[in-house]
């Protein structure tokens, strides 16, 4: 009860001082990078639930990012239909593509099942580009209204900041309780061995389409805010490398880890807007970087860096320490 307490208490100083810093910082650059950041994220935390908890592997959830920002161009500026309702309807269309795909690609397992998403994205890619009439074709849609809630305009970055850390914070106590409930802990025992979860009464398939499609709608939303943010939308921001970021943020703040995975969106989105510079070394240093996390820090940033530091006090610390360690 004291730990939570603690837990809790440092929760909401963390939240203060977040909120703050754009206060203080008071720089438009990086309130940009924040709200990139927290676009991300969100997506990425969907992706966390279905990698982290129901055991799959996606490489495909940039289309779902893609099929949310449509849907937000397309509602907003051809139908004039409010923010709110268009990035509810992207989130809707996501999952609900996720739905019709995913019951037979989830048949499919570990890298196969990869390879499958893969082609969601390029197949995405292709059906964008080619209904111009819809779509707006190779260049897109613009003029996409800024997000605006009962006549008030989110139209600068300190506002976006805080509107869409607001939704990602609401997002993520949403799956903080998905994963601590009974429907979490199913989900564990799927991602550890599916024909022991079917013998306790667990629907493995069920179980997997309903993160898969829970993992869309926050990358619907995500896509949603994304395009809200840029006032413009086309095909070439939802490929590959995209969905490839997502992953990994993922792995970055480590598989099951929801805060892990916010700080790894956050981490990424800075190591992006700096190695945008050197263009010609992006997927290098991409590649660097992943390389090293999984052979250092296999359990992600936080958890990586939590053992490390018990193995380190349980070497040098006197036995006092020790024992206070493994109680």
């Amino acid at each position: 009860m004291i730990k939570r307490n603690y837990i809790k208490k440092a929760e909401v100083y963390f939240i203060i001082i977040f909120l703050l810093l754009p206060l203080l910082i008071d720089d438009i650059l990086y309130n940009h990078i924040m709200v990139l950041a927290g676009v991300y994220a969100i997506p990425a935390l969907g992706l966390s639930l279905f990698m982290g908890y129901a055991g799959q592997i996606s490489i495909g959830h940039a289309a779902f990012f893609g099929i949310g920002g449509y849907c937000m161009a397309i509602l907003t500026v051809r139908w004039g239909l409010p923010s709110l309702v268009s990035l509810l309807s992207a989130g809707f269309f996501s999952g609900l593509l996720a739905f019709i795909v995913g019951r037979p690609i989830l048949k499919l397992r570990e890298y196969f099942l990869a390879l499958a998403t893969i082609g969601l994205v390029q197949i995405f890619q292709v059906v964008a580009s080619e209904l111009s009439g819809l779509t707006g074709g190779i260049s897109g849609i613009h003029g996409i209204p800024w997000f605006s809630i009962a006549g008030f305009e989110f139209d600068t970055s300190l506002k976006q900041f805080y509107l869409i850390w607001f939704i990602l914070y609401i997002l993520f106590l949403y799956s903080r309780n998905l994963v601590h409930s009974k429907y979490g802990k199913a989900s564990l025992a799927v991602a550890l061995n599916e024909d022991t979860a079917k013998t306790i009464g667990i629907n493995p398939s069920q179980l997997k389409l309903n993160f898969f499609v829970l993992s869309a709608v926050y990358a619907g939303i995500g896509g949603g805010l994304f395009v809200s943010v840029l006032t413009s939308v086309s095909p070439e921001p939802f490929g590959l490398n995209l969905s490839v970021i997502f992953a990994m943020m993922v792995i970055i703040g480590g598989m099951g880890s929801l805060f892990g995975t916010i700080t790894g969106a956050v981490l990424l989105t800075w190591i992006i807007n700096w190695v945008g510079r050197y263009q010609a070394y992006s997927l290098p240093v991409f590649g660097i970087i992943l390389i090293l996390f999984l052979a250092f820090l296999p359990e992600g940033i936080f958890r990586g860096i939590g053992s490390r530091w018990f193995d380190f006090v349980r070497t040098y610390a006197d036995e006092n320490w020790r024992k206070e360690l493994d109680k």
